[in-house]
């Protein structure tokens, strides 16, 4: 169930240990970082706690920054006002600038995805002007871990080394070597970082004697570093992006699209593209097969994430001829979820036997008729949900049983 609960965290920019170029002492700008407030009460303290804490390390290994706590300054914020409306008066912006040398504030408000996941919306209040200026975003899961790497990437993307005006990063937070969520259009789609590496591509000992034909040319491959969504696009994402919902199964907007073809397929990658300015696509077959395996954690095992079929998949023997909403079977090591099961996935490769030159970054053969699939789906049993298993249609084909995800390059 999805619900929403704010939270808000007010940083203020303050001068202090002022450098005068004459001086030549160092300047530090302070962040106080307020309590967190939960409007429905949905959040525990102890989960509050270590936001606010991994705010503020993250804030002050900030070169030119320092984070400390000032829940006291919620008196001066008015801040019975701000877990009503999230807004205050221009008086109390600048009223609270002269009490504490602010320059800026920063408001964060977090939506509760799941029971394992807050997204978090930071704003920035210029107090001179007393307007809002710009707004950024990150994804976190509710371990310390992962708090610190969510508030890394909110100092990162909202603060540039050395002091100055806080720098504000493009609608999604896109930090080199780490997930972000994709925001325009409201999609809020993950995007997992995939470190480049290499690995044994095709019918490996771990699928024993399922290995079809066109597997069996196993070749040594290595890819670049991409980022791939850790979903299946969804009806709700491909909805706000292209304004229909072709799909069979319209049971919600979590559900995978599908009843897309390649070339539907490629019209959205190419809409994201324009939009954001990035170079989203379909997955080589080479990355998807990559990721499934785990990249370079690879996990050796013969469905993406395990042996089982039944804790990553939904496939024939367990759908009810059905697709079902996306990440709610046992993602791989990645995080990546459906990659074995629920619909078949394109990728932009024509299909053809493999190239066994072909080991850099490869992206197929050269031409053909038909595009590949991977991945299996709620349809087909669990041998054509295996990570190495390889299926294809025309470009134009359109199914309820196949559907896609995009990848992002650097």
């Amino acid at each position: 169930m999805k619900y929403i609960v704010c939270v808000f965290l007010f940083c203020v920019s303050l001068s202090c240990f002022g450098q005068l170029t004459s001086s030549g002492r160092n300047q530090t700008k302070k962040v106080a970082i307020l309590e967190v407030v939960d409007k429905e009460g949905n959040i525990g303290y102890g989960v509050k706690l270590m936001l606010r804490s991994n705010l503020s390390a993250a804030v002050t290994k900030t070169p030119g920054y320092e984070g400390y706590d000032r829940v006291d300054v919620a008196s001066i914020m008015g801040e019975q006002n701000f877990q009503r409306t999230g807004m205050v008066s221009d008086a109390q912006i600048k009223r609270l600038g002269e009490m504490t040398g602010a320059s800026y504030i920063l408001v964060a408000e977090a939506a509760k995805l799941d029971e394992y996941h807050l997204f978090i919306t930071a704003k920035i209040l210029e107090v001179e002007s007393a307007k809002l200026e710009r707004t950024t975003n990150v994804q976190s899961g509710v371990t310390v871990e992962e708090f610190e790497k969510a508030c890394r990437q909110l100092a990162s993307a909202l603060f540039k080394s050395g002091g100055g005006m806080p720098y504000v990063a493009r609608e999604s937070i896109e930090v080199p070597g780490e997930d972000f969520i994709e925001t325009v259009y409201g999609i809020n789609m993950k995007m997992v970082y995939v470190e480049g590496g290499d690995f044994l591509m095709g019918g490996t000992s771990e699928q024993g004697g399922d290995i079809d034909n066109d597997e069996k040319a196993v070749r040594r491959v290595s890819v670049d570093s991409y980022y791939i969504g850790a979903f299946e696009v969804t009806q709700g994402q491909w909805e706000k992006v292209m304004g229909t919902n072709p799909s069979n199964f319209r049971k919600g907007a979590d559900y995978p699209v599908e009843r897309v073809s390649w070339e539907d397929a490629q019209a959205f990658c190419q809409e994201l593209s324009r939009k954001t300015g990035k170079t989203y696509c379909l997955p080589t077959e080479a990355q998807w097969e990559y990721a499934a395996r785990g990249g370079h954690k690879n996990e050796g095992t013969k469905y993406s994430g395990s042996w089982s079929i039944d804790a990553v998949a939904w496939y024939s023997g367990n759908s009810g001829q059905s697709t079902h909403p996306v990440g709610t079977k046992r993602p791989n090591v990645l995080g990546l979820y459906d990659m074995s099961g629920n619909v078949w996935e394109w990728c932009s490769d024509w299909y053809g036997d493999y190239r066994t030159y072909d080991t850099r970054n490869p992206t197929g053969a050269s031409s053909g008729t038909y595009r590949v699939t991977r991945g299996g789906s709620w349809s087909v049993n669990a041998r054509d949900c295996r990570v190495s298993y390889r299926s294809s249609g025309t470009p134009d084909y359109r199914g309820s049983r196949i559907g896609f995800r995009v990848v992002l390059l650097p």
